[in-house]
């Protein structure tokens, strides 16, 4: 098969769920397939090179993704949709599985695929819906546009694929024929030989600094243990348009005198480190589609502690009080979680045990694997030869 996976962003110079979700898969695909990574160049040298035995492909070279209120601009997803069009007519895939988010490069996809043929997936990590309204509570023209593009998209594609249970409930999709839930995965043989970092520390941060994180709940809550008479370290790792404000919030806690140390974007190797390093690591985060550092934490025998919210599946990924905990956004509820697992290393080790089991059952190697299927059904499908099945994991 000649397959296009294509998003915006390119791991690892940009290190998300969904970026690694397409590396990960597409450099398993590669060993038997022609795998493309298109997006924008991230990269210095030519715009086309070879990595981890997949051709990528930079349209150009990257724009800011962020504007100065620390959001995704409309400008950017403008630009590479109208790259992407003219580079899919050009190149024929037996497969497109285009990333849904930023939304109109699949409708570039869509119509590549109407007038090259091949066959559409479309790969969906969140369905914001009314999340809009708070993301940009004062562009109200905005937020129209973006959820009906949003939710046109869900129109588009010989097959949908949602990340999670949450995200195809979100979408209002289930039962829908052309649905499959395929999960993330977890590299759990390169997590369980990481050796734990040296200065690692007890609590773990791992994720993009972006408002929607809430970091600064973590930074709440560690402050709150230092008034309890607790003492923990704690690793934010990962960067983003936030950082600065949430480190001068920290030294203003006076949290950055050994309490908490920000490490900014680290190779990926040390984030495995800092994981297996940690007995706790915390996603505070209120929007997720699916919650990629809570899988880890689990396959690294760290306890994850996440939050609830409207618009994050990652409490999916938990059985609370079994393999993690799941506890109110609050600064208050983080300390209590935080501090009972510290406090109690019976109670945390059993989790970790538990935590461990669950991770096992997921991994890249399996996701790549219904990728594949999935893939070979839709091009059976469109030639003709026997009807595809339409198949749920997640």
């Amino acid at each position: 098969m000649r397959i296009a996976l294509v998003y915006d962003a390119i791991y690892p110079w940009v290190a998300g769920g969904a970026e690694r979700r397409f590396r990960e898969v597409g450099r398993r695909l590669a060993k038997r397939h022609e795998v493309h990574l298109v997006g924008w160049q991230w990269w210095e040298g030519p715009a086309t090179i070879e990595r981890e035995g997949m051709t990528l492909h930079g349209l150009a070279r990257a724009p800011v993704f962020y504007g100065d209120d620390g959001k995704r601009t409309v400008r950017e997803a403008v630009a590479f949709s109208a790259r992407l069009l003219p580079f899919l007519l050009r190149n024929r895939f037996d497969v497109i599985d285009c990333s849904a988010t930023p939304y109109l490069p699949l409708y570039s996809a869509a119509l590549a695929r109407r007038i090259r043929g091949g066959r559409l997936v479309v790969t969906w990590h969140e369905f914001w819906g009314t999340h809009w309204d708070d993301y940009l509570p004062h562009r109200r023209q905005v937020v129209r546009l973006a959820r009906a593009v949003e939710s046109g998209g869900r129109r588009l594609g010989d097959s949908v694929v949602a990340v999670s249970d949450f995200t195809a409930r979100a979408m209002a999709m289930v039962g829908d024929p052309r649905l499959a839930v395929v999960g993330n995965g977890v590299d759990i043989e390169a997590i369980a030989s990481a050796e734990p970092m040296p200065d690692g520390a007890e609590i773990a941060f791992v994720g993009r600094l972006i408002d929607e994180k809430r970091v600064d709940l973590l930074l709440e809550a560690v402050a709150l243990l230092g008034e309890r008479g607790m003492a923990p370290r704690c690793s934010v790792v990962g960067d983003g348009p936030e950082r600065a404000a949430l480190e001068a919030r920290a030294a203003g806690m006076r949290l950055t005198d050994g309490g908490v140390r920000f490490h900014g974007r680290v190779p990926e190797a040390d984030v495995a480190r800092h994981i297996r390093a940690a007995r706790v690591v915390v996603m505070p985060s209120l929007r997720e589609g699916y919650g990629l550092a809570v899988a880890e934490a689990q396959a690294a025998g760290a306890v994850p502690v996440v939050v609830h919210g409207p618009f994050s599946a990652a409490t999916e990924l938990v059985r609370d009080g079994i393999d993690g905990l799941v506890v109110e956004p609050t600064a208050e509820a983080l300390a209590d979680g935080i501090g009972g697992l510290l406090n109690d290393p019976a109670r945390r080790e059993r989790m970790a045990i538990a935590a461990r089991d669950t991770a096992a059952g997921r991994s890249w190697v399996a996701v790549a694997e219904r990728m594949e299927q999935l893939y070979r059904e839709l091009i059976a499908e469109g030639e003709g030869t026997e009807p595809v099945r339409k198949l749920r994991w997640s």
